[in-house]
């Protein structure tokens, strides 16, 4: 990423919650990264080693979800509801920040509230407008339509019905994607890599397969456990159905598993971690948006399970946020 003199890129730099710290140099900014996964890993008793933080561009982020209300659409105010109205986002991918103009018109016919969760595709943009208890009209439903073949809408649901589909997508609505394409190469090269030797493994909380797939092609047998989702459907043979927080997979579910690759959202997995530290699985590839739950669930691992933990990798996938993503890779 270009280094930042500390100079805001944005005018809503300040009011908009989306952003914390465009007005930090850059140096300054990745060693608070730092410092925040340092003391996440030392407050769990752990002294981390810690690799230089790989940082993504700006401007690539493919996903997002905007509040509109009363015509105006945009992210909510730093610890507020308020809206701060967006004609452009310079954190998105071009595609998207272009995009909130004609939203704005899209919001304005709407009128009332809620949320629209748009996705950049090669297929062009994936889109979900999200309100409570209402039902789009006729005339919304044309609007609507007409609104997507204008504006390249491969897919547009209202509260889950589908109002457009262009195309089939390999994915199911709001399904979990990375949250940008360059992340996510950098994410599944250090997965394949760490895990090059593996023979039978099983990805938990695998969402649409980012992981599943690549590790496949590698000639590795492969199962991607995740809660229902069209998207699992979609990996066929390769994915299972298993909420895991409620039904972890057990110890001895593990046996003839040599590599279990993790993905857990923000709250973690310390059930399917204690599970885990208790099988004979040699090798475990943790991926994490929250340094603070992964570093408990690592505590868990290295203390009940006798892993060692190797070097983390951070991903700056989060530019000018306080998240950040993790690579872990432990072994026996």
């Amino acid at each position: 990423m270009e280094t930042n003199s500390g100079v805001p890129v944005c005018r809503h730099f300040g009011k908009c919650g989306g952003c914390l710290y465009q007005d930090l140099p850059y140096e300054v900014y990745i060693q608070k990264k730092e410092n925040f996964i340092r003391r996440a890993f030392t407050d769990q008793g752990i002294e981390a080693e810690i690799n230089p933080i790989i940082s993504v561009p700006f401007g690539t982020r493919r996903r997002a979800t905007f509040a509109f209300r009363k015509g105006i659409i945009g992210f909510n105010e730093t610890k507020s509801h308020q809206i701060i109205g967006l004609d452009a986002c310079p954190a998105l991918v071009k595609e998207l920040s272009d995009f909130l103009i004609p939203l704005k018109g899209l919001a304005q016919n709407l009128k009332g509230s809620g949320d629209i969760a748009v996705l950049s595709t090669p297929f062009g943009i994936d889109m979900h407008i999200k309100r409570t208890g209402t039902a789009p009209t006729l005339a919304q439903r044309e609007f609507l339509a007409d609104f997507a073949l204008k504006h390249q809408v491969a897919r547009l649901l209202y509260n889950g019905e589908p109002i457009v589909q262009k195309i089939n997508l390999p994915f199911a609505p709001d399904s979990f994607l990375q949250p940008s394409a360059e992340g996510e190469k950098v994410l599944v090269d250090l997965v394949v890599k760490c895990a090059s030797d593996a023979r039978n493994a099983v990805d938990l909380f695998c969402g649409a397969g980012t992981f599943t797939r690549p590790l496949a092609e590698q000639g590795i047998k492969i199962i991607g456990y995740d809660i229902a989702s069209d998207s699992l459907h979609a990996l066929g043979n390769l994915g299972k159905e298993r909420d895991l927080f409620r039904n972890p997979l057990l110890a001895n579910e593990f046996q003839q598993v040599d590599t279990v690759v993790i993905d857990p959202p923000r709250a973690g997995a310390l059930q399917q971690c204690i599970q885990l530290a208790q099988s004979a699985v040699s090798k475990i590839i943790m991926i994490s948006c929250n340094p603070t739950t992964c570093a408990r669930d690592i505590r868990i691992l290295m203390e009940k399970g006798a892993y060692k933990l190797n070097p983390i990798t951070p991903v700056d996938q989060f530019v000018y946020t306080n998240h950040i993503e993790l690579f872990c890779c432990l072994s026996r």
